[in-house]
């Protein structure tokens, strides 16, 4: 049988009336969600080798829940996890309880110290500090989004990246996934890092493409970019600044719902 996924819209929808008349939709459906998850973590694993080594320092902005700190302490790494969320905090803190190598930073990071205003999501990896972003997502017709709340505003204290760098040291890796605030988060960056990641979605690139033009500014620094779901570099070698936009921008106007994805960048010797 097909992946559920591939089926045509109506066949899909007759599928799983089916399941659920004889109760095999709920089980089938957390099976295929727990298959997902080890997927997910196998090929992020494979990704997350080509940036980190044993001993290396590596910031996890935007931790959530801890995923991916846990995928970059699997790999020897000392990770410094940045979140703003008091419910992540709380699940962060006993996740990772004992640790040494995992040192929790309970603020956002921005352009500058101070308080940000967060909106609140109850699906937790959709709290972003952009209303720009979340009005994209709420006009969007991505269905899966569609089904997110923001009812909470709170403010949240941050710091900058380069506060970070002062404390702890400069780290030879950082992903940051902030919901439609990465380039504010890199304002806050005068340094060159060995290699980072951050999320772009197709209904907002704004934030992508300024990340790349501070970047640029930086000094010389090369891209590539990988799918949600497909955990490998896309392109065979990597690009300049411009190829990388042209790029995004022309899959965003060819498909219609393009699917969001994570940017990688890294600094040229």
């Amino acid at each position: 049988m097909k992946n559920l996924d591939e089926l045509p819209g109506a066949v899909k929808r007759a599928v799983k009336t089916g399941l659920d008349a004889v109760g095999l939709l709920a089980p089938l459906s957390s099976v295929r969600v727990r298959y997902r998850q080890r997927v997910a973590r196998r090929g992020t694993l494979r990704l997350y080798r080509l940036f980190i080594r044993p001993g290396d320092l590596c910031f996890d902005v935007g931790a959530n829940v801890g995923d991916l700190s846990d995928i970059m302490l699997s790999l020897g790494a000392r990770v410094v996890a940045i979140e703003p969320q008091a419910e992540s905090i709380s699940t962060l803190q006993a996740r990772f309880h004992g640790i040494p190598d995992f040192m929790l930073v309970p603020k956002g990071l921005a352009a500058g110290v101070g308080t940000v205003e967060f909106l609140v999501s109850d699906w937790s990896d959709c709290s972003s500090m952009s209303r720009d972003f979340v009005a994209a997502v709420l006009q969007s017709g991505r269905l899966k989004l569609q089904e997110c709340k923001w009812g909470e505003v709170r403010q949240v204290p941050t710091a900058t990246l380069d506060d970070l760098i002062a404390e702890y040291g400069l780290p030879a890796f950082v992903k940051i996934d902030v919901e439609g605030f990465e380039d504010e988060v890199l304002k806050g960056c005068s340094h060159r890092l060995r290699a980072l990641s951050f999320e772009f979605t197709p209904e907002r690139l704004q934030p992508a493409l300024a990340c790349v033009e501070l970047l640029e500014k930086l000094g010389p620094v090369e891209f590539n970019y990988t799918y949600r779901w497909q955990k490998r570099l896309r392109f065979p070698a990597w690009v300049s600044g411009p190829e990388l936009k042209q790029t995004l921008t022309t899959t965003r106007s060819r498909v219609a719902l393009a699917p969001t994805g994570d940017v990688y960048a890294r600094f040229m010797a």
